[in-house]
């Protein structure tokens, strides 16, 4: 019984780690320190990263974007939408 019960969680385990890694693995690097997780074209997130670095606006193309500044420069920005993701990284 003990051994079945380690048997299990160690599947367990394996299977939360083949989960992880399979997540990590759906982010794409476009260049220029823009990655890309959900499906969003590189061209377009591309574009969505300059224009919230010019504008600095919440809402761009429907993305809620934040960004981090050290300063006065924004070295970090994050932008959401229904599970799509844009990282842009200096």
């Amino acid at each position: 019984m003990r051994r079945l019960l380690i048997i299990a969680t160690l599947a367990g385990l394996l299977c939360a780690a083949f989960l992880v890694t399979a997540g990590q693995a759906g982010a794409v690097n476009c260049g220029g320190g823009v990655t890309v997780k959900g499906g969003t074209p590189c061209w377009k997130a591309k574009r969505i990263v300059k224009e919230f670095r010019k504008t600095r606006k919440a809402n761009v193309q429907g993305f809620k974007c934040r960004g981090k500044s050290s300063g006065g420069r924004l070295v970090v920005v994050n932008c959401k939408l229904q599970g799509k993701l844009i990282h842009w990284e200096a």
